[in-house]
């Protein structure tokens, strides 16, 4: 893992929710299925998944997961994200907004993915980013993976025998 310094944050908020929801219900329509059919296929009350299309509810991780199975297309593309590394999982600081003194890592492949884990393991715990339905959480993309050949390019090869200088 190396240091990357990447001024562009991912800000996770309401509108996150609504891109999420769009692409469900357009896949759902597209795909010919009711809400009833969907809530059937993913084991997802029907109550709570027209929440989740209404954004009414924030999404969980295995719910998106559920649903990207059931609609036959890949997470990052229900959650609009690509891979940021094609060499791994790239390491990501998330905060909430105003809270910049508390700050957790996450690895994952894009920034949407290194927040969704991280609630998921917060939810387990009993905890959330979200004191109000305004608040917003900042993703940051910090270490991104080293590759055989960068570390060869860059650094000499090691040696036995090297001696220390005096």
């Amino acid at each position: 893992m190396k240091f990357y310094e990447d001024e562009i944050l991912e800000k996770i908020g309401y509108d996150f929710y609504c891109d999420i929801a769009i692409n469900i219900v357009n896949k759902r329509k597209e795909l010919g299925l009711t809400q009833e059919e969907l809530s059937k296929k993913t084991a997802i009350k029907l109550s709570r998944l027209r929440k989740i299309e209404n954004v009414q509810y924030r999404i969980k991780l295995d719910e998106i997961e559920h649903l990207a199975k059931a609609l036959d297309v890949t997470v990052n593309n229900l959650i609009n994200s690509e891979i940021e590394s094609q060499a791994g999982d790239c390491l990501y600081l998330v905060y909430v907004e105003n809270c910049e003194n508390f700050q957790l890592y996450s690895r994952a492949s894009n920034k949407r993915m290194a927040f969704l884990k991280l609630e998921k393991k917060l939810n387990d715990e009993g905890h959330t980013w979200f004191s109000t339905p305004r608040t917003r959480v900042f993703v940051k993309l910090v270490g991104v993976p080293v590759v055989k050949q960068e570390l060869e390019d860059k650094l000499p090869r090691f040696k036995e025998d090297q001696e220390v200088e005096k």
